[in-house]
């Protein structure tokens, strides 16, 4: 078991820095948490000892049980040198520093930041912060001290999330849950004084349980932002990496330098490293949402630009036509010949009110048959590398049934299919049986097209180096 194993499926644990007055002190948030929700036995500890939630206070992690996996300090910053001392004598492999007042606040936090690292070093610990909330794992540990009653959490899943910033990271997760998107694992890493990005990069991306790993990114230390992309070149053949990264503006720049001491750099330069190394840089949180739910799906490459799509009004289609032209990605007339092919399975009483040059507009009058039908000829068609279906179930022949219906025909191609459904609680079955089934779904057309763009992305990308074979053929 290596020592990051060790931090994110801890079997015992530690706090150092409860309080036996105050049961809202951060130490004891984080206590609770491991404890009593995530079920796993942790040792409180305070100089003052005495008990705190009816279990024994250690005065000193010295005078605590053996076999600890995992410590979380929280305590003043001039005492967590000597407190990381302790675990390296006593054998404690993964520590979480929640403590703030090192590199961001100065030249002295500094001083004591490079003194941690090098205690950290010594014993063989891997450290996560300081200046940080570190991890979150469904169902298994969560050293966050934001009570879980005023934060939801997401379910287990595939993305893995690394954050300079706790708070953003906090802001994803409730995104997450509110959209239903699962994740493996995340990790506020704060400072990064010894464990950096790539760091945990390498480690997810060599984990069987994660399809996709999202960073928010601040800024890169001397030598660290080369480090990172080929920490990325080894993984993106795997998996896709995704970046948001602040700081971009001169003033975002000088905020990085008080929040996490991170070094901005220049973002021209940082995207096109980006580019070359395989990263999918995502230009707002619309697209970290977008790309991230994708991602999280089974992957369906894309060989070409050219999307096919499917809607019951012209207006959507127009606009998904809009957003698809910003994003470079195409939506080709289909020809006379694939137009009537696509017309002949509709009900023949709607074929003459259809329209089939692309989008499709198959009105108001379709139902689940004709979508399910059209959708299988699209998708023969060579020319067409993915679907695009704007799923508006105002219609009366729409049932509750045409996600998995429809999804079940996208099944058997191998082409990316991603639906738009408006995010409304009635249409919640239609949206399951899409996702349940492997399709994506967009709760606005943007969001529909923004994942197709992330699957466009990450296609290039593979076709360049040779994973993914070209496609032969040119479009008509």
């Amino acid at each position: 078991m290596s020592n990051l194993d060790k931090m994110f499926n801890p079997r015992t644990a530690a706090v150092v820095g409860v309080s036996t007055s105050n049961p809202f002190s951060p130490g004891n948030v984080i206590f609770r948490k491991l404890r009593f929700e995530n079920g796993i036995p942790t040792y409180p500890i305070n100089p003052k000892g005495g008990t705190v939630e009816g279990q024994k206070v250690y005065k000193s992690i010295s005078e605590a049980p053996d076999g600890i996996d995992l410590a979380v300090i929280s305590v003043p910053a001039r005492y967590v040198p000597d407190v990381l001392e302790e675990c390296g004598e006593k054998g404690i492999k993964a520590v979480i520093v929640v403590s703030g007042g090192f590199s961001e606040t100065g030249k002295t936090g500094a001083t004591l930041q490079e003194e941690i690292v090098e205690i950290a070093n010594k014993h063989g610990i891997t450290m996560v912060g300081p200046n940080c909330i570190g991890v979150y794992v469904p169902d298994t540990v969560d050293t966050f001290f934001l009570p879980s009653e005023r934060v939801a959490r997401p379910r287990r899943g595939h993305v893995a999330i690394i954050s300079q910033s706790g708070g953003w990271l906090v802001e994803r997760l409730e995104e997450f849950a509110d959209r239903g998107v699962g994740i493996a694992a995340a990790v506020s890493i704060g400072n990064q004084a010894q464990t950096k990005i790539h760091d945990f990069v390498r480690y997810f991306g060599r984990r069987k349980d994660i399809r996709a790993i999202l960073a928010y990114i601040e800024g890169f230390g001397e030598g660290e932002g080369r480090e990172f992309v080929r920490a990325c070149d080894e993984i993106t053949p795997k998996m896709p990496v995704v970046v948001f990264k602040g700081g971009q503006s001169e003033a975002g720049h000088r905020a990085t330098q008080s929040h996490t001491s991170s070094l901005a750099g220049n973002g021209a330069v940082a995207s096109a490293a980006f580019r070359q190394h395989g990263v999918i840089e995502a230009t707002d949180e619309d697209e970290v949402m977008a790309y991230s739910k994708v991602f999280s799906f089974e992957f369906r490459p894309m060989l070409g630009p050219n999307i096919g799509c499917l809607t019951v009004s012209g207006g959507h289609g127009v606009i998904a036509t809009d957003e698809a032209d910003h994003y470079g990605l195409k939506m080709p007339p289909f020809n006379e010949e694939d137009q009537e092919a696509m017309r002949a399975v509709m009900t023949p009483a709607y074929q003459g009110i259809a329209s089939f040059r692309n989008p499709c507009d198959l009105t108001g009058s379709a139902s689940d048959v004709d979508y399910e039908r059209v959708l299988d000829v699209m998708l023969k068609i060579h020319y067409i590398d993915a679907a695009l279906l704007l799923l508006l179930p105002y219609a009366p022949g729409i049932s509750l049934q045409i996600g998995a219906r429809v999804a079940n025909v996208a099944k058997q191609y191998n082409k990316a299919v991603v639906a738009y459904v408006p995010d409304l609680e009635k249409y919640e079955v239609i949206i399951r049986g899409f996702e349940i089934n492997g399709i994506p779904v967009g709760d606005t057309i943007e969001e529909a097209v923004q994942m197709l763009n992330g699957i466009w992305m990450r296609s290039q990308y593979l076709m360049r180096i040779g994973v993914l074979k070209k496609k032969r053929s040119s479009p008509t």
